[in-house]
């Protein structure tokens, strides 16, 4: 049967996180707005050329203030019996699925600001590519980093 939403989604911290990390891309992207500025008064470039630039970073700024919460809504996973599950997108919507047979490890990854907040990444690595579950907080990072290790190990197909 078909689930709209999964099982297991991000917690309330995520958004916080989200936050702080725009929050300091906005002074990445506020230096390099100033440095263009600089350099369009210095070289004397073509006038309409602030224009596009100035609301390009305004809304790559308001964008970033939206989508936490859209992203929150709509990233979640499902650990099956045979398979791993990993659905997001912010507008349009992905489903991925993952056998038990083809993941090869499961890292436990976090940072300064993560760490923090209490915030942890579980990064899948199969055959073919490195895949990011959605933020969990660290219980519930560990039991299911242990849960999907547990299932890896009960298969016993030969890739």
């Amino acid at each position: 049967m078909y689930k709209q939403i999964l099982d297991n989604k991000m917690p309330k911290q995520a958004i916080k996180y989200d936050y702080i990390h725009h929050c300091l891309n906005i002074v990445g992207i506020l230096v390099l707005y100033v440095l263009f500025v600089y350099l369009w008064n210095k070289f004397e470039w073509w006038d309409f050329l602030i224009y596009p630039i100035s609301i390009l970073a305004l809304g790559i700024i308001v964008f970033g203030f939206i989508t936490p919460v859209i992203r929150m809504k709509n990233t979640s996973f499902e650990i099956g019996d045979r398979f791993l599950e990993i659905q997001n997108g912010l507008y349009f919507q992905k489903r991925t699925v993952y056998p038990f047979d083809r993941i090869q490890s499961i890292k436990l990854e976090h940072g300064p600001i993560s760490r923090r907040l209490d915030i942890y990444f579980i990064e899948v690595i199969t055959a073919g590519n490195r895949r990011l579950l959605p933020m969990l907080n660290r219980e519930t990072a560990e039991q299911t980093r242990t849960m999907i290790m547990q299932k890896v190990k009960e298969v016993t197909d030969d890739v």
